[in-house]
């Protein structure tokens, strides 16, 4: 499916990053794999040697962003992964901690793709997915606001950038999960087992969250030609929570 294609990923050390970088490698892809974590990008390059390109890397050196990015080369697709939160309530607010969650949320994603868009590095027909959320354009939650606007931004991002790269052929859309069953759900604890069981409860398809590879399947199928016509787009995965 993706045989002779590659991919840059974000995030690409973990969670729906790693989930992405594996559907990406099983469909035949090269991925050029971008994090922070030196151990955790070896262990995804022994998954596969020859098709995978370590890139140690934080994104909030945007002065550093021509040096490391174009070296990489011509891309077939981008996935831009990466990202975190922070509880941050308005009685606590933290200009430090919301800064934090918008460079590496907002600003690292709309200047990677104008860098690698400004150096000619998209080939025609390329892909691009960012990992939105259903948290801000779709819900709100208390002290999410630094978060939730970033993956607002991002909504918006999509379209602009469909519209002015599409005289080249470059498609961009955005996947926006809801609760997904990653490591950081699974070791954090500032929430209780039971508390997470009576969440899961509201997401009507199976009571469930999302697997990574339910969202990682409909990333590759957005890099791939399968999704040739679609741009400009946002897809939900959350099983039918933000439809009630």
């Amino acid at each position: 499916m993706l045989d002779g294609k590659t991919v840059l990923v974000t995030g690409a050390t973990s969670g729906i990053g790693r989930g992405v970088c594996d559907a990406l490698l099983a469909a035949g892809a090269a991925i050029v794999a971008v994090g922070r974590n030196q151990e955790q990008l070896d262990e995804l390059s022994r998954c596969a040697p020859s098709r995978v390109r370590p890139v140690v890397f934080d994104l909030t050196e945007f002065a550093r962003y021509q040096e490391v990015f174009s070296p990489l080369g011509q891309i077939d697709g981008l996935v831009y992964s990466a990202g975190i939160t922070d509880n941050n309530p308005l009685r606590f607010f933290s200009l430090d901690r919301y800064q934090r969650v918008v460079d590496i949320n907002q600003t690292a994603p709309l200047a990677l793709v104008s860098q690698l868009a400004r150096t000619g590095q998209f080939n025609s027909g390329a892909s691009i997915v960012l990992l939105a959320s259903i948290l801000g354009p779709t819900i709100g939650m208390k002290g999410t606001a630094a978060y939730a606007g970033t993956k607002g931004a991002l909504l918006a991002f999509v379209k602009v950038m469909a519209l002015e790269l599409s005289n080249k052929l470059i498609r961009v859309n955005s996947v926006s999960p809801g609760m997904v069953n990653t490591p950081l759900i699974a070791n954090q604890q500032q929430v209780s087992n039971q508390a997470l069981q009576i969440d899961r409860q509201k997401y009507p398809l199976g009571k469930r969250y999302a697997e990574v590879g339910e969202v990682a399947s409909l990333v590759r199928f957005l890099v791939s030609g399968e999704s040739s016509f679609i741009t400009g787009a946002n897809i939900v995965v959350d099983g039918g929570f933000s439809i009630q």
